[in-house]
């Protein structure tokens, strides 16, 4: 069981996100689905937001793209604790957590994979050295970069009709918007 330990500062219940997304650019193949729990994060800093940005030639393609970061959650910790690590580890980031945004539950056909992702909007306090593990640099080329909503919005439709662009652009597009609307009215810039 997850175990959340923050109040948050801006409560937003009836805003939150919950879906489930089917695969549609792969076949099922069968078998049965690995689960992993993540925690991610849209990521603000001042008026511009920081995402990973992911460059990758393998199963899935040849693809430049970008993703918010995080990543799965131990059995040991909170949502917010892997949270907190995984900011650190791929973007070289400490953070204020400002509300949850939401859980949605995605499916990755091509490696038999359930991912249930649970969203945060956040701010960045500070930057501190990344952490960042072998296969995020020699695979993923994974780097850190800062885009304003618009920009955001202009890579998500850039590759959402590719397969794998499909699906993150499916899951993470919401959040994005959900995430721009609650800074907006709050005022968080």
């Amino acid at each position: 069981m997850i175990k959340t330990e923050l109040k948050f500062p801006i409560d937003i219940k009836d805003l939150r996100l919950d879906s489930h997304l089917s695969d549609v650019s792969y076949p099922a193949s069968g078998k049965i689905y690995e689960t992993r729990i993540t925690s991610r994060a849209i990521i603000l800093d001042y008026t511009s937001f920081i995402f990973a940005r992911i460059e990758r030639d393998d199963a899935f393609g040849r693809l430049s793209y970008i993703e918010t970061s995080g990543g799965g959650v131990k059995e040991t910790e909170s949502l917010e604790q892997a949270l907190r690590r995984e900011l650190i580890e791929e973007m070289g980031v400490e953070v204020e957590i400002i509300s949850y945004l939401g859980v949605i539950t995605d499916y990755y056909n091509l490696i038999d994979r359930k991912n249930i992702n649970h969203y945060f909007l956040v701010r960045r306090l500070k930057d501190v050295p990344n952490h960042l593990q072998k296969d995020e640099i020699d695979c993923f080329h994974l780097k850190r970069v800062k885009l304003l909503y618009e920009d955001a919005c202009k890579e998500y439709e850039k590759f959402k009709n590719e397969r794998l662009g499909r699906l993150i652009y499916n899951r993470e597009k919401p959040v994005l918007d959900l995430a721009k609307d609650i800074a907006d009215s709050y005022g968080l810039y």
